[in-house]
């Protein structure tokens, strides 16, 4: 199958290999590019750490190089790596960034505080999730993603003259940037391919006729998405 990727260029990279590997054609499309900020990390006693994505692990691992406290990742991709980062203690909340409270109030001491290296955007739900668990958190904006709008002429050479049959779809932000393309170019989407998305949140994103061809994520993974490529 032809899958249309929409990545930033690193990430694209990696998972056009794994396409590739697995018998599809990849198309690279990058539709978001990756700031890494230069912020300093807040003074604090912390008992562990937080990631809900791997952008914010090379910046964490610079400032705190082999650290042995604890580091909670949203999901497997993210704790890998850290792991492959030099964090030795990485402890997975399951794929949802909610999870994290419960495990860290779990596993920490009382009054614990985490710091969680973010995004510049983002949504609330780590830091809600650890205030209602009863652990502190300072964030400590370590990334931020920037749209890109490639121009007509660049996402006709990259589908090269028919539609993708499928589209990987790994963010909010970009499902709001296929949607964007769909309306600029509708013939250069048609007939819609399978839109394969990571969760239900990224699905709520798209409209309504991408939405009926979604596909979510059942573990917040790649690989599962891989499924339905057969």
């Amino acid at each position: 199958m032809r899958v249309l990727i929409l990545r930033e260029p690193d990430a694209a990279a990696r998972t056009a290999a794994e396409l590739t590997a697995r018998g599809h054609e990849p198309l690279v499309l990058p539709l978001e590019t990756v700031e890494t900020l230069d912020a300093p990390p807040p003074d604090g006693a912390f008992a562990a750490f937080a990631v809900t994505s791997a952008h914010a692990v090379a910046p964490l691992a610079r400032a705190f190089p082999n650290d042995g406290r604890p580091l909670f990742a949203v999901g497997e991709a993210t704790a890998s790596a850290a792991r492959n980062a030099g964090f030795p203690d990485v402890r997975v909340a399951g794929g949802a960034a909610d999870g994290i409270g419960a495990l860290a109030a779990a596993t920490l001491p009382h009054e614990s505080t985490i710091l969680y290296a973010a995004g510049r955007t983002r949504t609330a739900t780590l830091e809600s999730g650890l205030a209602e668990a009863g652990v502190g958190c300072a964030v400590w904006e370590v990334y931020a993603i920037h749209p890109v709008r490639p121009d007509a002429t660049t996402v006709r050479r990259v589908i090269a003259g028919r539609a993708p049959d499928g589209v990987l779809v790994l963010s909010v932000g970009q499902a709001t940037a296929l949607a964007r393309l769909c309306r600029a170019l509708p013939d250069a989407f048609s007939p819609l391919p399978l839109v394969l998305v990571l969760s239900e949140r990224i699905a709520a994103a798209l409209p309504a006729e991408l939405r009926r061809r979604a596909r979510i994520s059942s573990d917040r993974s790649l690989t599962s998405l891989f499924e339905w490529l057969g």
